[in-house]
């Protein structure tokens, strides 16, 4: 089964495709000696895992807003690292020819498949269409589609009759927000970008500015 990198991993691949070209170079100008290899190894592996850090957290604490932002392909990825922090092991399909799934995950013996749709509008009948052809395909257990936006009556119909499981917008909502409130306003808090990071801040703000680290 085909498997397609995500960003990162293309990262990672890109940087030491520099790493060994950087090595020729040296090795042909006769300049190539172990210390440099290491040293070069090192700030390659450095550099990415500063960046998987990175992109790992501006994903894993993305609020609604940034989720609708996201190109396809990073919406994708975002789902991808919150069900690999429930335990799934996860690949993502090629781009092209993936059979109705962006995404497969499993836990134990069960394999799901993930139709995903960053979307504006509603998702109607074909994604569920796709998320049932994909099922045999992939030999699942079952399939879900999964959407910042919401699902057509149709879309729904057609799910509850395939037993495919849909999440939407209001649950994307759960996955990013925090159940925690404000212990001034007992308002809730909601998830912000600042200019040192994440974190966490009143909704009433400015009138309350009280904040709360990741």
């Amino acid at each position: 089964m085909k498997r397609r990198l995500n960003r990162t991993q293309q990262t990672r691949f890109l940087l030491y495709v520099i790493y060994f070209l950087i090595l020729g170079i040296l090795s042909l100008a006769g300049k190539l000696k172990l210390n440099y290899a290491i040293i070069l190894f090192l700030v390659v592996e450095i550099i990415f895992h500063k960046y998987k850090s990175w992109r790992n957290k501006r994903f894993y604490h993305a609020s609604i807003n940034i989720v609708d932002k996201m190109t396809g392909e990073e919406f994708e990825e975002f789902l991808e690292l919150h069900f690999k922090k429930e335990g799934y092991k996860t690949h993502l399909t090629p781009k092209t020819g993936d059979y109705g799934a962006d995404l497969v995950v499993k836990k134990g013996r069960e394999k799901i498949v993930v139709q995903a749709k960053r979307w504006n509008q509603n998702v109607g009948v074909e994604a569920v269409q796709q998320a049932v052809a994909s099922i045999k395909y992939y030999k699942a257990h079952r399939a879900m589609v999964i959407t910042n936006s919401s699902f057509t009556e149709n879309a729904r119909n057609l799910a509850k009759a395939n037993n495919v499981t849909l999440i939407d917008r209001k649950d994307i909502l759960k996955l990013t927000e925090n159940n925690e409130s404000c212990p001034i306003y007992k308002s809730r808090l909601q998830k912000k970008e600042g200019k040192y990071g994440f974190f966490y801040g009143c909704t009433n703000y400015p009138k309350c500015k009280y904040t709360k680290s990741l």
